[in-house]
């Protein structure tokens, strides 16, 4: 065992030598990000080792600079504890807040809850009223005749009904008795709608007695110290059940720090929640449950369960009140999960309006979803995680400090996140930048970044600048004593990669359906990148296809706001199900022409905006 000190905290503790600083650091209570997954290959786990680090490894010295390793850079999944250590976390480094996005639609559906409470006042049980306790109090509050009691609460009953009569509040699951209260407590009945996202983790409190929502946070999934997309975890599960239960543990601990979140911030006691709902998609969920997602892995990608789940939220590792139930909305196929089924039930795709409607939640993976008369065609792309800024140069979640908008008009406009000094570029500023890129001839349609004698506006010319490597790369900001905020050749092929798989599929399924664009009445960006993506720059670069910017419109975390509507909806619950069993999916993968179309979505071609 080794002394490990973080500064300039102070913090100390002993970790077991061997360890890599990431995984010691985390002993600590402080997350050090890492896109890769601790594989050494992404560079951004950087920490500064004041004291105690053995000499570079050859990863460190393909990955950091002669200046930054004697200034003490190091990266935290390389070095490992071997000593007594002194150890700085850069805040590029750590694990961010996170933008909130909270559901942009609503829809109006009747509050009908799982869960409600009815308000009892219990008398004494007379001579001629001979039947069972549990029986007067079914009689006393007009509860249903067929309500079933578990053991644990008919344990309980006897110290709770065996004193003096008077009022009691029943806590009803349909035609379940969850609970008995002393007292009237009806008015302090919720839920939480959960959002287990590749990257984000939400949460949505809800008051079930109105259906608003009272709180709602956000955190950074724990598993992205595992990978940082879905294809990473997998693998990471292949070495073992030790390996499982780590991705099980730390969707579970994502889940309950963003519930306790939501829950401080509207002053709500855990016991005062009887209900979850959860949405994520088919890896996500199959992690959370500790069940081996291997089979999604490989062809033919399949899930080992489709169907909604249910079960006290304390079995799954939850905790609210220790009668809360957890219900988890049904998968369709394959990639295509209960995010899409949440994201269907937001946007009214279950129902057959006689309208054409595109969904698209963008995120590390792209589910679309299409209403085409009664038919509801669904499939999945890999977008990966350039739009959550993985595997760029200078990327960054959507937290204070992120670039959020970037505009080239004579000269380099930013919108901050939070304001301030740009810390690092995010999704939506990634394909602002992109667009504009091209938008002023920087960038050709191939996605190749022009030399600077190939530029005519010198204000241009100045900002393209060569870095290691002799990579190109085009300055975003300019910052004393540190390297320059730049978008790099490598960052453009990056945009491309996700560029052309998310409209691979868009026109795949468009296709398949005898549709062109322009029958579309209405296409909706859901997802925290695609409620924040600026439609024309999408346009620009032919993200998506060419259309009235009129018919594009933004319905916020959809998977949430389905969370949420399964929560305070039986009926929409019970939609949700039969719209994951009468989806048609369809599979890309497999497709005879499927890497022709994507090299060629992968090109700059889209109309001028």
């Amino acid at each position: 065992m080794s002394v490990l000190t973080l500064v300039p905290e102070g913090q100390s503790a002993e970790v077991p030598d061997g360890l890599t600083l990431r995984e010691a650091l985390a002993r600590l209570g402080t997350e050090v990000l890492a896109p890769c997954g601790g594989e050494g290959t992404c560079g951004k786990c950087r920490v500064l080792v004041h004291e105690g680090a053995a000499a570079p490894l050859p990863e460190e010295n393909a990955l950091l600079t002669p200046e930054q390793l004697a200034q003490g850079l190091r990266l935290s999944c390389r070095v490992r504890v071997a000593g007594p250590m002194q150890v700085e976390v850069p805040a590029s480094s750590r694990r961010p807040a996170m933008r909130i996005l909270p559901g942009g639609v609503n829809r109006p559906v009747p509050i009908d809850p799982a869960v409600t409470k009815e308000l009892i006042h219990l008398e004494a049980q007379k001579l001629d009223q001979p039947w069972a306790r549990l029986e007067h109090l079914r009689f006393s509050g007009e509860l249903r005749a067929d309500l079933r009691a578990d053991l644990d609460l008919l344990r309980r009953l006897p110290a709770l009904l065996d004193g003096e009569p008077g009022t009691f509040t029943a806590v009803l699951r349909e035609d379940r008795l969850l609970d008995v209260e002393r007292g009237d407590t009806t008015g302090r009945c919720f839920g939480v709608a959960l959002d287990l996202g590749t990257t984000t983790v939400v949460a949505s409190l809800v008051d079930l007695t109105s259906g608003r929502e009272v709180g709602h946070a956000a955190v950074v999934n724990r598993q992205t110290t595992y990978g940082h997309d879905v294809i990473a975890r997998i693998n990471h599960t292949i070495e073992g059940e030790a390996q499982l239960e780590e991705l099980r543990v730390a969707a579970v601990q994502s889940l309950q720090e963003v519930i306790d979140q939501a829950l401080e911030k509207a002053e709500v006691k855990r016991d005062e929640v009887y209900e979850a709902t959860l949405v994520g998609n088919s890896t996500m969920m199959h992690l959370f449950l500790g069940i081996s997602p291997l089979s999604l892995g490989h062809l033919p990608y399949v899930a080992m369960f489709n169907d909604a789940l249910e079960m006290p939220a304390h079995q799954a590792g939850i905790a609210l009140n220790p009668v809360a139930w957890l219900y988890m909305l049904p998968e369709i196929a394959g990639f295509v999960g209960a995010d899409t089924v949440g994201a269907i039930l937001a946007t009214s795709l279950d129902e057959d309006e006689g309208r054409i409607r595109l969904m698209a939640d963008i995120g590390t993976n792209c589910e679309l979803a299409l209403r085409h008369g009664k038919r509801l065609l669904v499939t999945s792309t890999p977008a990966g995680p350039a739009f959550e800024g993985a595997r760029i140069a200078c990327g960054m979640y959507a937290a204070p400090g992120a670039i959020e908008e970037v505009h080239l008009d004579g000269t380099v406009k930013l919108k901050v996140i939070g304001g301030g000094e740009p810390r690092g570029l995010c999704g939506s500023g990634l394909l602002d930048a992109g667009a504009e890129l091209v938008r002023h001839g920087i960038v050709d349609e191939t996605g190749r970044l022009l030399d600077p004698e190939e530029v005519q506006n010198p204000a241009w010319r100045e900002r393209l600048i060569e870095q290691e490597e002799e990579e190109r790369a085009l300055v975003l900001a300019w910052r004393e004593g540190e390297p320059p905020l730049a978008l790099t050749q490598r960052d453009i092929r990056e945009l491309q990669l996700a560029k052309g798989s998310i409209r691979t599929a868009i026109d795949f399924l468009l296709e398949k359906t005898g549709l062109t664009p322009d029958d579309l009445d209405e296409f909706c960006l859901a997802g925290g990148f695609g409620n924040y993506l600026d439609e024309h720059s999408a346009l620009r670069l032919g993200l998506l296809p060419a259309m009235d910017p009129k018919k594009i419109h933004f319905v916020g975390n959809g998977a949430l706001v389905g969370a949420r509507l399964a929560l305070i909806s039986r009926d929409l619950r019970q939609r949700g199900a039969l719209s994951a069993r009468q989806a048609e999916h369809l599979q890309l993968a497999g497709t005879p022409d499927f890497q022709m179309r994507f090299a060629e979505s992968m090109l700059f071609t889209g109309g001028a905006q």
